[in-house]
């Protein structure tokens, strides 16, 4: 159903009645080997178009690899309901005091990206969650032990009162 007057390329890619053409999908194919790509699985992906570097260590996703990365998280994800388990998602900006207490603020050396938040404290982009997967383990022991008497953290799960911790 094409409106008249509009052009039948969506972002840059002609669609055939609901099916993109693989002459019109975009996929920019490497035949040299980059030289940059030191390991052979990100030779590979920058060779099939899957990825492009944009600075060192940040890369844009290009089509066939988003749809390949969405792919592995739709099976992680339905391997985890399958198991009972439950998804989180934590923040990439963290206290640098979470890294400090953990004693892993200063292994990273300048490679960690520290900047300040508008109240001058010290955060850090986290290239990792370990820190504050603890801190919200913690916290959630904290309240259900103060507000239960007993620990209401066993067996690896966390109380349903952990919900309100962390608001």
């Amino acid at each position: 159903m094409d409106s008249p007057g509009l052009s039948p390329y969506i972002a840059g890619v002609r669609r055939s009645r609901g099916v993109m053409r693989l002459s019109q999908y975009f996929l920019p194919l490497l035949r040299e080997n980059p030289s940059e790509a030191q390991i052979v699985s990100h030779r590979l992906m920058l060779r099939a178009g899957m990825i492009r570097q944009s600075s060192a260590g940040i890369y844009s996703w290009l089509p066939l690899g988003l749809r390949a990365l969405k792919r592995v998280e739709q099976i992680v994800r339905e391997e985890q309901d399958r198991a009972g388990a439950q998804e989180i998602l934590m923040p990439t900006i963290q206290p640098a005091e979470l890294w400090r207490e953990s004693g892993r603020y200063d292994d990273y050396g300048k490679e960690m990206l520290r900047i300040r938040d508008r109240h001058e404290r010290e955060m850090l982009y986290g290239p990792t969650n370990e820190e504050q997967v603890t801190e919200i383990v913690r916290a959630c022991r904290k309240t259900s032990t103060t507000s239960s008497g007993n620990s209401a953290t066993r067996y690896g799960r966390a109380s349903a009162s952990c919900a309100a911790a962390s608001s």
